[in-house]
């Protein structure tokens, strides 16, 4: 019997561990905005790595805070896929950094983005939390 209960312990404390390590929302440090105006219009679209060469003045905005990185963290694990061939024309950039010093890199566009090397419909929430 004690070897049972010692054996449950044992994988009740590994699952917990296991599941602090999965959410990745718990590992986010920071988040950072970097944006322009979300409907300025160019001759042609954006792209992720030419973003900063075009707007090199964009505005800045930081969440340091838990419910703020939660509120952001959120809107971006329940986005769409888009599979429709859709690139973003990069408006803006959010800069997710982890405790371990990696930083995720989000192209938003004003339709679509792309995070992680998907692209997605850029959720309207994530639009007004930028701007406010």
């Amino acid at each position: 019997m004690k070897k049972l209960n010692a054996f449950l312990l044992l994988a009740i404390a590994s699952f917990v561990a296991c599941k602090s390590k999965t959410n990745s929302n718990d590992d986010v440090q920071s988040i950072k905005f970097k944006f322009t105006e979300l409907g300025r219009e160019t001759q042609f679209r954006i792209t992720c790595d030419k973003f900063d060469y075009y707007f090199p003045e964009g505005k800045e905005k930081h969440f340091d805070k838990k419910p703020g990185i939660d509120s952001v963290m959120q809107l971006l694990t329940g986005m769409k896929m888009v599979n429709d061939g859709t690139e973003p024309d990069v408006r803006g950039k959010i800069y997710i950094t982890h405790a371990a010093k990696t930083v995720d890199t989000v192209c938003v566009g004003v339709k679509a983005l792309s995070y992680k090397g998907t692209t997605y419909e850029t959720p309207q929430q994530l639009l007004v939390l930028i701007q406010k």
